[in-house]
């Protein structure tokens, strides 16, 4: 059975891709590109829209914005077909590419205006530090201008995170890392939505309104609380719980939080350990400088379940990370400036040097018929 009350909007090749593993997962997705290439490649999405005027941008997100005004009423009207009936819109996209970074703001804000009411979250994903000059550029272009957009909720994926987990990785592989990682999280936060609990559920409403705050979000989910506290030689109480998510967190594929303000949360407990339940309270938002305006609980018993989930929204600006790019791009055009001058002409020894194939042939006497017979008479 397809979700519709959460709709995917994937834009540019990076964006479809998660659209895609969302699709595969049940959520209604749909796919926006200038390339039909990428497009075809997609093979759960329930939809895709090829935009026209270029099949690809090669990373100048200018150009995207520049072909689609000239066919905006194409983007708005692909969105209103399928997005009308959808309480919450996520929109994906690689903040580093043309296609997707350069229509993300627009999409974005074309969707805010048309749905103030409805749950709208920004899915840019970040660029690793490896990734080009010009991706880097782009992303920081990108949160610029998506600061400036309000009322929408900002999930910043962070592909850093996968590479500093395996420098040798690929990034074919740091994509299938972080792409299954984030989509596993809506999906396991979603699927609470359809649980009841005696003690406390988190019901679609409740999902919804998590995702209404304004700012940024992050995602902190320990599958195995037990193991995990094993692993780190701590005793269960509520102070190393708190230790226990900052360090998920900061672990996480969403870009590093920033802790000077907090919006909302969510917290969803799944274990039959009573111990587990009894030591996560409030203290788990002591590091942020206010306690969340809302905190949405689910709390449930499922057999041989030991799972922890928190969701905070309403977070600042991940400055960090963006700070971080920042002095990337200013270390490298210091480079640029201490490179030496490029000298492309050249000038060869031998460039007219005659050959002898090349001297022109001596101008040699016609012979008559009868000079050649008498060259062959016997004298």
């Amino acid at each position: 059975m397809t979700i519709t009350d959460v709709v995917v909007v994937g834009l540019g090749g990076g964006g479809s891709n998660i659209a895609d593993l969302f699709a595969e997962r049940g959520f209604f997705s749909v796919a926006i590109n200038f390339s039909s290439q990428d497009l075809s490649s997609l093979t759960h999405v329930h939809h895709k829209q090829k935009l026209l005027g270029s099949d690809g941008l090669g990373h100048d997100r200018q150009r995207a914005v520049e072909l689609v005004a000239t066919h905006t009423s194409v983007l708005t009207s692909f969105l209103i077909k399928h997005c009308e009936d959808a309480e919450v819109v996520i929109v994906s996209f690689s903040t580093g590419g043309g296609s997707g970074s350069g229509l993300s703001s627009l999409t974005l804000n074309l969707l805010s205006n048309m749905y103030p009411d409805k749950a709208i979250i920004a899915m840019p994903i970040i660029p690793h530090d490896e990734e080009s000059t010009t991706a880097l550029m782009n992303n920081q272009q990108v949160f610029e201008e998506l600061s400036s957009i309000e009322g929408i909720c900002i999930a910043p994926v962070d592909n850093q995170k996968a590479k500093s987990r395996d420098f040798a990785v690929g990034k074919a592989k740091i994509y299938n890392i972080t792409n299954k990682s984030i989509v596993d999280h809506f999906h396991a936060l979603y699927s609470y939505t359809s649980e009841s609990s005696k003690s406390g559920s988190f019901d679609k409403k409740d999902f919804i309104n998590l995702f209404k705050q304004e700012g940024y979000c992050s995602i902190a989910e320990v599958v195995d609380v037990a193991y995990w506290l094993e692993k780190g030689k701590l005793i269960l109480n509520p102070s190393n719980m708190k230790k226990l998510l900052r360090s998920v967190l900061n672990e996480s594929m969403f870009a590093p939080v920033e802790y000077d303000s907090i919006g909302k949360a969510a917290i969803i407990i799944d274990t039959e350990d009573e111990d587990v339940i009894d030591n996560i309270d409030n203290s788990i938002f002591d590091d942020f400088a206010n306690r969340p305006l809302d905190v949405f609980e689910g709390i449930y018993n499922n057999e041989q379940s030991n799972f922890l989930m928190v969701v905070l929204t309403g977070l600042s600006m991940c400055q960090t990370r963006l700070s971080k790019i920042d002095e990337i791009l200013e270390m490298r055009q210091k480079e640029l400036e201490n490179l030496p001058r490029t000298n492309t002409a050249f000038k060869s020894k031998f460039s007219s040097m005659s050959l002898p194939s090349n001297k022109p042939a001596q101008k040699k006497e016609k012979l008559s018929t009868q000079d050649i017979l008498n060259m062959y008479r016997k004298r």
